[in-house]
């Protein structure tokens, strides 16, 4: 079930469509790094799920093209129609991860959701991490990128504006733990903004690894 907020969201991302891989197109380099990354500490095989997948690219074909067992989620169906068509090796399921998640998704080695919380103040972010939390195994990983925000900011974005959260790295750490997840560690990473993106500045990005408590 979609809730009306992912409802939104996929009113959004629809009209964006491919626009919104090509505003990113040789801009994910920390992206790219933290999700090979990723691949090095998974078992062949390992089943992995992409939170907010979108067309597909870079994420899910990078963990496909490692060997892994990937699952990508979305609350677009014209994001899920591209990313089938872009990496038929993975799996797409219309789904929100705030709203009803399929049962038959089951649980993961891993999972990854990577600036899906831009916008998300503290509760629904603490909550949005103990639903990856959720679908990742005993002493699974979660991956999760978010800017850092030092305030409350208006972003323009492909013609369209939404007002960011604030999130620092001891808020992403804070969030984490009290989602119940043990925080390894947290990464800053400056990469360039996207194309018709205001501010344009380089951005800082906070790659939080962090692991499900073992049974």
């Amino acid at each position: 079930m979609i809730s009306p907020e992912g409802a939104r969201a996929a009113r959004v991302f629809d009209s964006l469509g491919m626009d919104f891989e090509r505003a990113f197109a040789g801009r994910k380099q920390a992206q790219t790094d933290a999700v090979d990354g990723l691949a090095r500490r998974l078992a062949p095989g390992s089943r992995v799920l992409d939170v907010g997948c979108a067309t597909g690219r870079p994420t899910t074909e990078q963990l496909c093209a490692k060997g892994l067992d990937v699952t990508g989620i979305d609350v677009s169906e014209v994001m899920l129609a591209h990313a089938r068509r872009q990496v038929p090796r993975a799996r797409f399921v219309l789904a929100d991860l705030f709203g009803e998640v399929p049962a038959e998704l089951g649980a993961y080695d891993a999972v990854v959701c990577l600036f899906c919380f831009v916008d998300l103040p503290e509760h629904s972010f603490v909550e949005g991490v103990r639903r990856l939390a959720a679908l990742t195994v005993p002493g699974g990983t979660v991956l999760l990128a978010v800017l850092e925000r030092r305030d409350t900011q208006v972003v323009r974005f492909l013609g369209r504006t939404y007002r960011a959260a604030r999130c620092l790295r001891e808020d992403v750490c804070h969030y984490a733990e009290l989602a119940g997840l043990e925080v390894e560690r947290v990464e800053v990473r400056t990469e360039a903004p996207a194309r018709d993106q205001a501010p344009a500045e380089p951005e800082r990005s906070l790659y939080l690894w962090a692991r499900t408590p073992a049974s």
